[in-house]
């Protein structure tokens, strides 16, 4: 077997998104449940990613989605 394929990273699963695919700071806080507070320190402390459009930042589901299953505490099934 080739060394290319044996290191070949996987490939994520494609998530189908229905509405706005970046959400607001507000919306953000409403989709994972937490406080606007909350999103806006893991922002300025860079632990989300975002985009910046003018003064607004916006925060991608699927960066949403990533960080839940980043941060998940608990036994594995």
């Amino acid at each position: 077997m080739p060394i290319q394929k044996r290191f070949k990273k996987p490939i994520a699963p494609v998530v189908a998104i229905s509405g706005p695919r970046l959400l607001s700071v507000k919306d953000a806080a409403t989709y994972l449940g937490a406080h606007m507070w909350a999103i806006r320190q893991m922002v300025r402390n860079r632990e989300l990613p975002y985009v910046q459009i003018g003064r607004k930042h916006l925060i991608d589901k699927v960066d949403l989605d990533k960080f839940v299953e980043k941060n998940k505490i608990g036994l594995v099934a």
